[in-house]
């Protein structure tokens, strides 16, 4: 079920999104909804990126062994 959310949005910012949404043919909500579902999925990758980090870093890891590591699980796949 559907719940309503009110926002204060500045006046700009309401103008902006009123253009894009006649830009897009679609409806204010419907542009704000995918912001949202946008910004819930960045939060989701930053926080699997930290895990990555923290992973990596715990087993000494750095970016120039990507490569490697990837030859290797390749390699066992084969």
């Amino acid at each position: 079920m559907a719940k309503i959310l009110s926002v204060s949005i500045p006046d700009a910012l309401m103008r902006q999104v009123e253009r894009m949404a006649r830009a897009q043919g679609r409806t204010k909500s419907e542009l704000v909804r995918e912001a949202l579902r946008r910004q819930v999925l960045l939060g989701r990758l930053r926080a699997l990126q930290s895990y990555g980090r923290r992973q990596a870093e715990e087993r000494g890891l750095g970016p120039e062994d990507a490569e490697s590591l990837v030859d290797e699980l390749r390699g066992r796949r084969s």
